[in-house]
């Protein structure tokens, strides 16, 4: 069991009602419930907002009462301020989710040009991806000896050597970058709002990332918001499960 996040769409709402419309529309996956019927389990616990994947709210709706700014530490003795600007949720239009995404998208511009000053001073090297096509057995799960064959490779020696590096471009780097500079915007920018967990539609159908993969699963949810109306509530919650 752990701590994931989960942004909730709900209808519009009053001021201070969104904390027991989200218990309403997170029940059916309550894991403790009466199986009454085949909605999988997801969660035995829940708390409002979601520490470092808050929203970003338009200025001029920053004093708004319908902006949802509660937040509730995930274990003891935990802090957690959201920063000036962010929220845990609110309605669509006065949330700032181009914004949010424009920001995204050139944080990872920059940082698909310093990848590629760095690895030009490397081999070229074949993505995971690649060399787990090649072996039978291999899966993303168990990459097996197509892991070992990336890791391997100098550039990823590298990245993987230097615990800096490694946190700065990652694991999958050579797959990752190697996609393009727009296609890699592009993902960052959806990945701003679908980053970590899953998503609650507003006829209560859970996604998340395992059930829509290779970056699908951010593209069908920017594509989801991006058609609600801006009375649509989006409001992030963390949940134990």
């Amino acid at each position: 069991m752990a701590r994931e996040e989960l942004t909730i769409c709900l209808p519009s709402l009053p001021p201070g009602t969104a904390r027991q419309a989200i218990a309403e529309a997170l029940a059916p996956f309550d894991y403790n419930r009466p199986s009454e019927d085949a909605t999988p389990g997801h969660w035995d616990s829940w708390c409002m907002g979601a520490a470092g994947s808050e929203f970003w709210v338009k200025p001029e709706f920053a004093d708004d009462p319908r902006v949802i700014l509660e937040y509730e530490p995930t274990r003891a003795r935990s802090t957690h301020i959201i920063p000036p600007g962010r929220c845990s949720g609110g309605p669509v239009g006065v949330l700032d989710i181009d914004g949010q995404r424009s920001r995204a998208a050139a944080k990872a511009d920059a940082l698909w040009r310093e990848w590629q000053e760095f690895s030009s001073n490397f081999p070229s090297a074949r993505s995971l991806s690649d060399l787990i096509d090649e072996e039978p057995e291999a899966t993303r799960r168990r990459p097996g000896p197509a892991w070992h064959r990336y890791a391997a490779q100098p550039v990823m020696r590298a990245v993987l050597g230097d615990a800096a590096l490694q946190s700065r471009f990652g694991q999958t780097a050579v797959g990752d970058f190697g996609v393009g500079r727009e296609v890699f915007s592009r993902q960052r920018a959806y990945a701003s709002l679908a980053r970590f967990g899953g998503f609650l539609t507003l006829d209560g159908t859970w996604l998340e990332p395992s059930s829509d993969p290779d970056h699908r699963y951010a593209e069908t949810v920017n594509r989801y918001i991006d058609a609600l109306t801006p009375d649509t509530l989006l409001v992030k919650v963390t949940y134990h499960g």
